[in-house]
């Protein structure tokens, strides 16, 4: 017998719990490693608690609203309460697990499916600029203005002068540069960098954690790229691996850019931790994540004037208004300089300075001298006669 028909037997015969069938379906669904790990999370950490006692085959949808409105809450876990956007992906999790349990005919029906459950709404957040406002309230009272934070050129440039010698300095500088995920960067290999033609290819990963499936597939198609770099970063890459062409390959003969001395690739988590605390010590800069210098690399391209398709392409995103939408964030500057665009289209004699008489009437007075027709020479005013 196998252990499926073991699970249905048990199901049929003595009953099975709700947990038992979470237990074996994260033991046994085809899941990326990473995948794996959120979900098991889940399921540990919120599903069980709440529903793993309750006869899976009675489970009902009532029963699911309960278990979501306490996880929403945070009733019994040491998390407390869970964002919506948390709370949505522990919902997906269980919706799955169910689903699987119908289609072995346990459930006849999965009672976590679709909008049967009222949940939290969930809304994506988007990134906000360390304006130098909200530097200053953030020097006071520690206040941030969202989850997603973004710095502006001159922050950006302050942490990379900050770090310039560490040993993955380059790992950084393609992020902040290039917009690269964090699992794509740790997964750079040599082959992967076209020096002479000033590329580099987005194409596999060694740590399977993360990006790629069990057929070592990346996630989406979109995340297969080329990305162009520019010359300053060429020559800092050429530098580097000069440095260290005498390090050992990693498995398989691979050379990875990032590695241990033994020539394994660094796993993506490490670099999390070690940008924080290079944030920390060495600077007096604003708290972002590693992630944030993704939509920093993205909000950089917009103010150097590139188009957003070519940003969503550099990003690796499916459309251009996901990119749009939650990357892309306008700098103060690029904003003025708007305004002062579309003043000068309306405005602006030939000359380029403002014209007088293309200014709406109520608005001449404003523009002070600088609007005066520079085709028109100016005259002095004719004293009144005196009274005799």
């Amino acid at each position: 017998m196998t252990a499926r028909d073991q699970v249905a037997a048990t199901a049929k015969g003595i009953g099975l719990t709700t947990g038992h069938w979470l237990e074996y379906w994260i033991r046994n669904v085809r899941l990326r490693p990473s995948t794996r790990r959120n979900y098991r999370q889940h399921v540990v950490t919120y599903l069980i608690p709440q529903l793993g006692d309750l006869p899976l085959v009675t489970l009902g949808v009532s029963d699911a609203q309960k278990a979501f409105t306490a996880i929403a809450a945070g009733d019994g876990s040491r998390y407390g309460r869970l964002a919506p956007s948390t709370v949505a992906r522990v919902h997906a999790t269980l919706s799955s697990a169910l689903r699987a349990a119908v289609e072995e005919g346990l459930l006849a029906h999965n009672p976590a499916r679709g909008r049967e459950i009222d949940l939290p709404e969930a809304v994506r957040p988007r990134p906000y600029v360390w304006t130098e406002e909200r530097v200053a309230r953030w020097r006071a009272t520690g206040w941030r203005p969202g989850p997603v934070c973004v710095w502006t050129r001159e922050q950006t440039m302050e942490f990379l002068n900050a770090i310039a010698g560490h040993k993955r300095y380059l790992y950084y500088h393609l992020v902040a540069l290039t917009g690269l995920r964090r699992s794509e960067a740790a997964a750079l290999r040599e082959v992967d960098v076209d020096l002479r033609n000033k590329e580099l290819f987005v194409i596999t990963r060694p740590d399977p954690g993360e990006q790629v499936d069990g057929d070592g597939k990346l996630k989406s198609r979109c995340s297969t790229r080329t990305i162009a770099l520019d010359h300053v970063t060429v020559g800092l890459v050429r530098r580097y691996l000069t440095a260290r062409a005498g390090l050992p390959a990693g498995p398989g003969g691979e050379r990875y850019l990032f590695t241990t001395p033994t020539g394994m690739p660094c796993r993506h988590d490490l670099f999390t931790h070690e940008f924080e605390d290079l944030l920390a010590e060495r600077t007096q800069l604003p708290p972002i994540r590693l992630h944030d210098l993704r939509h920093g690399a993205a909000s950089l391209s917009l103010a150097a004037g590139n188009d957003l398709k070519s940003i969503q392409e550099m990003l690796g995103h499916a459309s251009v208004s996901f990119t749009a939408d939650y990357y892309v964030s306008l700098y103060p500057s690029t904003r003025h300089q708007a305004a002062e665009k579309i003043g000068a289209s309306l405005f602006a004699a030939p000359s380029g300075r403002v014209h007088r008489t293309l200014l709406p009437l109520h608005c001449r007075h404003i523009a002070g001298s600088a609007t005066r027709c520079p085709h028109r020479p100016t005259t002095t005013a004719k004293p009144e006669p005196a009274d005799h």
